[in-house]
């Protein structure tokens, strides 16, 4: 029971809310440092599992634990902080290798181990905030608006965390952030104050001796392989917001990379430095300053072709990493570069003063851009001679569910609207077998070609290969004989095969990397000598051009692959892309947990204590009602999410303009409707759905054409007019929660953990399929499904709310 002298200790459940957040999308780092960024969403929404083991918890407890609400709320708050550090230790113990998925049964086990070891914390904090909504069950809207709003402060803090600590730093100070909240609701709640304040100062001074935690990339990660060569030894590190830069030096073994270089090459790269993001290979720069004939390797590799046939061109280098790209424009005859980048300690590494100068990548003839490639298409005004655009893609399907705008359909129309009337798109890839990214590039160069109002294709495309990269050439007007001997006297002379040209022969290709047979060319040839039909290439993929509604151009595996996969056992799952087997493995195995998690409550609260049992139709309209708003609001804030990555050009930033917009606009809903009365909540829930659904279809047939046209505008001024966009949804996504819980603690207060419970494990679930369901309806397809599910809560709402 409440206590006389008690009021909602607001601050701490704020507080709380604010870490648990913080140290959700901290996962999404942490989780990019030790394994794969892809395994982010499904890594956090496995650990979420936390709030449904929650409402069971409280649930099945939950009576015993009202009268003990102080010391309950208190200690879970320590084991919030306490675990946040040693779970993430305890989760790289696992010999995790996603790689292996298809090969080692182990595996499914140590991915199912790391990542329920993460729900602990989530346990916690959501023991917290679930025990004061059904302690405190007429501040309900209150608490949850709070509890939104102070989610949303712990996106800012995270980021301004990131901006000047190191990830494990930041860890730290989110358990930091925990023991605060123990020594908030000790005070709020007048509950054995000073022992509290002793208590945490002696265990964070404990853990800042002994236990900090330390982050250690997976034994598989380019960093970790890098350094196990003899003589390699990290020379600079720095941390920021957009990842973890690590450079490695070798005098004992160099590192010479050259992607694309031909076996003819008269010149072989310099001595360089490897460049890591959060692990993973991110270019190479000079070990020392460069001369002129260091550069000579440039023009053998794959993509110099485009400068055969360009004269001091304008050139403009999406995804310029090291900068590698801008050397060699410049070097093969480029007036100037522009050079696209996201990441901006990148650019900063490059130019800086750090390491020994790479003075080319820096010319005053280069402009750097921190933005990502459709942003710069959408808002730069200059005409170009040349775009390029390189691509990099896991071979074992491990980027199947990475969500890219680059190579969409739509992308690559914006690149040619970009340029001059002899312009040219130069895009350069893997050339591994099967020829499934190659072919997707063709499908989607054919396509873009098409909608642009060219009616032949194939006489505007251009492709070579060799031993390991490939190289298309699309131009804005056709392909000449003069230009087309221009690219025979360039693949001869440096041994790369011809895969297609407007007037190509069959006895030209396949000529110096021999294949059994000449895919490439088949495959081009099916596409691009039926201008007609694109999909002619029947490969048994997936080889259709992504779109930005589906952004997945990795994906490459189709669902029916699984039919045959699947009794073929570990030789049939090798055929399927390897994030795809992650997602779907753990859509099964949270949708069992989910299962179980409601179904056990459900008997428990059904069967136990007769007298207090609530009627069926009751349980089943609390079911109904909370799972589908949990997938609503998931559905719809993804959704948005993935579109704003489009006009806020970075993906960090969008997502921390999404997730402030709809937590603290939500929250302000919530707080707004602990002001209406009963008999006007259920006319507030009718408000709030109409809003919903007249916002997202303002959002399916306006939002788009309206932020290509806003493209242009400042960065901090798009972040603005964005957040205002969002307000009126967000600020109508967060009533249905809160009217829907008070009703129910009017009906039946028991079931309010049950319910908190549903609600989070309908979350998780739909955080893990969303991207799986987007790759067959789209983006706009879950918000569709997201304003149907809204549209049925007036019918199947809590008796409270329904007949007051």
């Amino acid at each position: 029971m409440r206590a006389s002298n008690q009021k909602p200790p607001l601050a701490a459940v704020g507080m709380i809310s604010a870490m648990a957040l913080a140290y959700e999308i901290l996962l999404t780092r942490l989780f990019a440092i030790i394994h794969w960024s892809d395994l982010v969403a499904i890594a956090i929404s496995l650990a979420l599992l936390g709030y449904g083991a929650s409402g069971t918890f409280l649930a099945i407890l939950g009576r015993r634990l009202q009268t003990r609400f102080a010391p309950v709320f208190i200690g879970n708050a320590v084991l919030f902080g306490l675990s946040s550090l040693f779970c993430v230790h305890l989760a790289q113990q696992f010999p995790l290798d996603p790689l292996a998925l298809a090969t080692d049964r182990r595996q499914y086990l140590f991915l199912g181990g790391a990542f329920l070891t993460l729900a602990l914390p989530f346990f916690a904090a959501a023991n917290c905030i679930g025990l004061s909504l059904w302690h405190f069950r007429q501040d309900i809207p209150r608490l949850y608006g709070v509890d939104l709003i102070g989610a949303g402060m712990g996106t800012l803090l995270l980021l301004g965390g990131l901006a000047l600590l190191d990830p494990a730093d930041v860890l730290f100070a989110i358990f930091l952030g925990a023991m605060l909240v123990a020594v908030l609701a000790a005070q709020s709640l007048r509950w054995r104050r000073r022992p509290v304040m002793v208590l945490v100062l002696l265990t964070s001074t404990a853990v800042w001796l002994w236990g900090r935690p330390a982050l250690q990339p997976a034994p598989y990660k380019d960093l970790s392989r890098s350094q196990a060569v003899l003589g390699a030894e990290v020379v600079y590190r720095e941390s920021g917001i957009a990842g973890m830069l690590s450079v490695v030096q070798n005098r004992t073994v160099p590192t010479r990379t050259a992607p694309g270089l031909s076996l003819l090459a008269e010149s072989l790269p310099p001595a360089q430095l490897a460049v890591f993001v959060d692990g993973d290979a991110a270019g190479t720069l000079d070990a020392a300053t460069p001369t002129e004939a260091d550069a000579g390797y440039l023009a053998y590799l794959t993509s110099a072709l485009p400068y055969v046939l360009l004269e001091h061109p304008v050139v403009a280098v999406l995804n310029a990493g090291t900068g590698t790209g801008i050397e060699q424009a410049l070097s093969l005859g480029a007036d100037s570069v522009v050079a696209i980048e996201r990441n901006p300690q990148l650019r900063q590494l490059v130019c800086g003063k750090s390491l020994p100068s790479n003075h080319r990548r820096c010319d005053p003839r280069v402009t750097w851009q921190t933005a990502t490639p459709r942003a710069f298409a959408a808002g730069d005004n200059r005409i170009l001679d040349l775009v390029t655009l390189d691509i990099v893609n896991e071979p074992t399907g491990l980027d199947a569910m990475k969500i890219n705008f680059d190579v969409t359909r739509e992308a690559l129309q914006a690149y040619l609207r970009t340029l001059s009337a002899g312009g040219m798109l130069a895009i350069d890839g893997p050339s591994r077998l099967p020829p499934r990214l190659f072919v997707r590039i063709i499908n989607t160069a054919h396509d873009a070609l098409r909608e642009i109002g060219i009616r032949q294709p194939g006489m505007h495309i251009a492709a070579i290969r060799g031993w390991q990269r490939f190289h298309v050439l699309v131009s804005r007007t056709a392909l000449g004989a003069e230009a087309t001997k221009k690219l025979r006297e360039f693949a001869g002379s440096r041994g790369f095969d011809l895969v297609w040209l407007p007037d190509i022969r069959s006895d030209e290709v396949n000529r110096h990397q021999r294949l059994f047979r000449p895919l490439f060319h088949e495959h081009a040839n099916r596409i691009l000598g039926r201008d007609d039909d694109a999909s002619a290439a029947d490969t048994g993929f997936e080889l259709a051009a992504a779109s930005d509604d589906a952004p997945f151009p990795h994906r490459f595996t189709h669902w029916t692959a699984w039919w045959s996969a699947i009794p073929a056992g570990q030789g049939g799952l090798s055929r399927i892309d390897t994030g795809l087997l992650i997602g779907t493995t753990t859509l099964i195995v949270v949708g069992l947990c989910g299962i179980a998690l409601i179904v056990l409550p459900l008997y428990w609260l059904g069967r136990r204590h007769t007298g207090e049992r609530p009627p069926a139709g009751l349980r089943m309209r609390t079911l109904l009602y909370f799972s589908l708003l949990g997938v609503a609001f998931l559905f719809i804030e993804i959704a948005w999410i993935q579109r704003l990555q489009l006009f806020l050009g970075l993906p960090l930033f969008a997502t921390a303009v999404v997730l402030i917009g709809f937590l603290v606009f939500a929250g302000m809903g919530s707080l707004w409707s602990q002001r209406l009365s009963a008999a006007r909540a259920r006319q507030a829930l009718l408000g709030a759905i109409i809003t919903i659904l007249l916002a997202s279809l303002a959002y399916l047939a306006v939002l788009p054409m309206l932020m290509d046209r806003l493209a242009a505008l400042p960065l901090a001024v798009r972040g603005i007019l964005m957040l205002c966009a969002l307000a009126p949804l967000a600020f109508a996504m967060g009533m249905p929660f809160p009217l829907g819980l008070r009703g129910l603690g009017e009906a039946a207060d028991r079931l309010i953990p049950w319910a908190w419970g549903i609600n989070g494990v309908a979350s998780v679930i739909s955080a893990v399929a969303a991207p799986l369901l987007a790759m067959e309806i789209g983006f706009s397809g879950l918000i569709m499904i997201a304003v149907l599910a809204y549209l049925l809560l007036p019918a199947i709402q809590p008796k409270g709310l329904a007949t007051s």
